[in-house]
């Protein structure tokens, strides 16, 4: 929901039709936020990689069962995420342009026409009046082939959803297979370990996989302020994006290509770190800048929609203000495809594409894992950053030559 709710925070609330234009809002603009944002995540992740990871073993060491350990430590995340979001049921009341939200809405219209006869009341019409979902989601659907941000914003929420399935579960898959194939699994499994377990049945390639997955984590803790800061100056032509979709095909390709994923000993290669650097560059690049893209976007089409209204209204020379209200009136379908009604839909399509990229790198890496190659599922994502590179190219190219006519 951040993507639904930073262009709220950032874009203010609607103006009245009889206001004059405002002056220069000096606020801090959704890309700045977006860097925020990621830095935040990052630092939600080593909080919970120092707090919540290691509360298995603090509560066996207090007698406590395995089992019973697990599910205390499970209790105690969900205490914590029951915090958050009291702070932001607080915090985020009472937002610009927000006002008439209420549970309600989810199966009532926003504004109901009370002109509908009883003969129409259960039309297939006043159906989509009142759930308008569908709706909403086709509108979310066809902006991304109307606005080039917000097509970008998908396509960037596609790979960075991507790219954190492809550090968190395939660089350990990747460093656990170089281990067992190399035969460098020379301790002794624990008694009761799996295959799959790779801490308990190979330690070492748990190790160099947790520093390995730990520098690119690093490494998108710190660049996350630096590419909301560029992607704020570069707001036409998203060339922070560009050069993090660069760095992804070149940390992934060069990671494929790798012969060893150890940094040190007769077969390392101190050269993984700068890898792996890329790698972290490259997620939280599409993660930040895809968020500040799509705001972005939902910003703009806000602001177009609002100043087309206040022309339409300048040339209006009715003097009472009541009696021109009645005019400005819209149905219910015309509202709710107007963009500011649609960030919650806008951002729902936006985790739609993020899923489907989860989806489709674990499902066609894993397989090209096993049956290809183990460097398979880092070629895809560079293949993901390449398209992302493309449309991205083109889409500055097209902004450049209109400019320029």
């Amino acid at each position: 929901m951040v993507t639904a709710v930073l262009p709220v925070v950032t874009g203010g609330g609607p103006r009245s039709e009889f206001e004059h234009e405002p002056e220069p809002s000096t606020a801090a603009p959704s890309s700045r936020l977006a860097g925020f944002v990621g830095m935040c995540a990052g630092c939600g992740a080593l909080i919970s990689l120092v707090l919540l990871l290691p509360l298995p073993a603090k509560f066996q060491q207090l007698g406590v069962s395995p089992a019973e350990a697990v599910q205390y430590s499970y209790y105690t995340a969900a205490a914590v995420a029951l915090v958050v979001s009291a702070c932001c049921f607080v915090g985020l009341r009472d937002l610009p342009g927000e006002d008439g939200k209420t549970w309600a809405s989810l199966w009532t219209n926003m504004r109901t026409d009370s002109s509908l006869s009883n003969s129409r009341k259960y039309s297939y019409s006043s159906f989509k009046a009142r759930f308008p979902y569908l709706v909403q989601f086709g509108s979310a659907i066809t902006l991304g082939f109307r606005n080039r941000d917000i097509l970008i914003g998908y396509l960037g929420g596609f790979v960075a959803r991507a790219s954190s399935v492809g550090i968190s579960l395939f660089i350990p898959l990747f460093v656990n297979n170089y281990y067992r194939t190399s035969g460098l699994c020379h301790e002794q499994p624990t008694e009761g370990a799996n295959p799959g377990d790779i801490k308990r049945s190979c330690p070492k390639a748990y190790v160099l996989a947790s520093i390995l997955t730990g520098v690119s984590q690093l490494m998108a803790l710190i660049a996350a302020p630096a590419f909301g800061y560029l992607s704020e100056k570069s707001r036409r032509y998203h060339f922070p994006l560009l050069i993090a979709c660069l760095a992804g095909v070149a940390g992934y390709v060069m990671l494929a290509l790798l012969p060893s994923p150890e940094f040190k000993g007769e077969r390392g290669n101190p050269g993984i770190v700068v890898v792996m650097a890329l790698v972290g560059v490259s997620q939280i690049g599409a993660i930040v800048c895809s968020l500040s893209v799509l705001s972005n976007g939902i910003l703009s089409l806000i602001n177009s929609v609002e100043n087309t209204t206040s022309s339409s209204h300048v040339s209006s020379t009715v003097p009472e203000a009541d009696e021109q209200q009645p005019l400005l009136e819209t149905n219910a379908g015309q509202f709710q495809r107007q963009p500011s009604t649609l960030k919650g839909s806008i951002a729902g399509v936006y985790s739609l594409f993020g899923g489907a990229g989860i989806l489709l790198l674990t499902k066609l890496g894993g397989l090209l894992f096993d049956v290809v190659s183990s460097g398979a599922p880092f070629y895809i994502m560079a293949g993901f950053n390449g398209v992302l590179v493309i449309v991205g190219v083109v889409s500055g190219l097209v902004i450049y030559l209109r400019t320029n006519q």
